[in-house]
């Protein structure tokens, strides 16, 4: 039934390589798949980042399933207009969205992924609409 409201979405990236299983990517609404070139990173070159969507009523059930599935070393990231959430294996980090990241939650973020392998230059999260 159409109440009048809209529902708030989030959308993020996660990158299929980035996962133990990567057919849970399957279950999601996709925008769109962006296939990469990395070759600085040669254990894996070519990266497939898909852009998803989901409600914020699955929010917290989606972040849950991709913090399982994620390996040491990659990250994935879901945003809406106010707040930035990156996945980490086992962890989620709730944060302000912010042009210059500086929350203390960023900060922990930012220790617990180099704790896992994630490199800090990977940090920039590409937030776009």
């Amino acid at each position: 039934m159409w109440t009048g409201r809209k529902s708030n979405m989030f959308k993020g990236f996660v990158l299929s390589e980035s996962l133990k299983n990567p057919t849970v990517l399957n279950k999601f609404d996709k925008i769109k798949v962006i296939v990469e070139r990395h070759p600085e990173y040669p254990p894996v070159p070519i990266w497939h980042d898909f852009k998803l969507k989901i409600t914020d009523k699955d929010v917290n059930k989606t972040l849950n399933i991709f913090a399982r599935e994620m390996k040491d070393a990659w990250y994935a990231h879901f945003w809406n207009k106010k707040i930035l959430y990156v996945v980490l294996p086992e962890k989620i980090f709730k944060m302000p969205l912010e042009k210059e990241l500086k929350s203390k939650e960023y900060k922990k973020c930012r220790e617990y992924a180099a704790k896992h392998g994630v490199e800090e230059r990977y940090l920039n999260f590409w937030i776009e609409d």
